[in-house]
């Protein structure tokens, strides 16, 4: 039987050139697909050899306004650092007892936590001296708990964002300080609830950290 090429009978010599194009056109594609995988190079995110990835961990605390009167706020959180990048999550919750004068009830006290995530990046993080810039992003509750109770017998959900700046000291390798400023946005506060206000709540705050980890 003789080859047929689209419905053409090949004979002799014709049936060999056509081969033999098919053949070259398989080699020259064979060899561009190698010679193109060989020039391009697979990379990744983690494969950049300047990344740095470490992480730390450590107290902080806030000096703050809650419903006119001095708060003290005490937590810490821990983050993975990237370069002078950092992620991670939080918490923080008020340690002293301020009276409810809203509802005229001075034997009952405020109380006021929240945790979430921890975002920030170090300004010339590798220098003695130098700014860092973080945000807390989280949720958690605002309550009044009676004097001679153990738990808020009103608890109102909340949402928080706190931008903070610091002056951050690498005193060692492995521990940093920083100092600065932060401000606390509550929302979602239901005033229905106690009487109290976002406004009551948000409000400026100072801002002092202590930092462990490989920097």
């Amino acid at each position: 039987m003789q080859p047929v090429w689209n419905g053409v009978v090949l004979r002799g010599k014709t049936n060999d050139i056509i081969m033999k194009k098919v053949i070259f056109l398989a080699l020259m594609l064979a060899t561009t697909i190698t010679v193109f995988s060989q020039e391009k190079e697979f990379q990744t995110i983690f494969d950049n050899q300047d990344l740095r990835i470490s992480g730390f961990g450590g107290p902080f605390m806030q000096f703050t306004s809650v419903a006119g009167d001095f708060g003290h706020m005490m937590g810490g959180g821990g983050a993975v650092l990237l370069n002078n990048f950092f992620f991670g999550g939080y918490g923080l919750g008020l340690t002293n007892a301020i009276p409810d004068y809203v509802n005229q009830n001075p034997t009952d006290r405020l109380t006021l936590g929240h945790g979430g995530f921890w975002l920030g990046y170090s300004l010339f993080g590798d220098k003695p001296i130098h700014i860092t810039f973080s945000s807390m992003i989280g949720w958690g509750e605002f309550g009044v708990m009676q004097d001679i109770g153990t738990y808020p017998f009103v608890r109102d959900k909340i949402f928080v964002f706190s931008p903070t700046v610091e002056v951050e000291l690498n005193l060692t390798r492995y521990f940093r300080i920083g100092a600065g400023a932060s401000y606390n946005l509550y929302t979602m506060v239901d005033e229905s609830m106690h009487g109290y206000t976002n406004s009551d709540l948000s409000a400026p705050a100072g801002f002092l950290s202590f930092k462990f980890g490989w920097f």
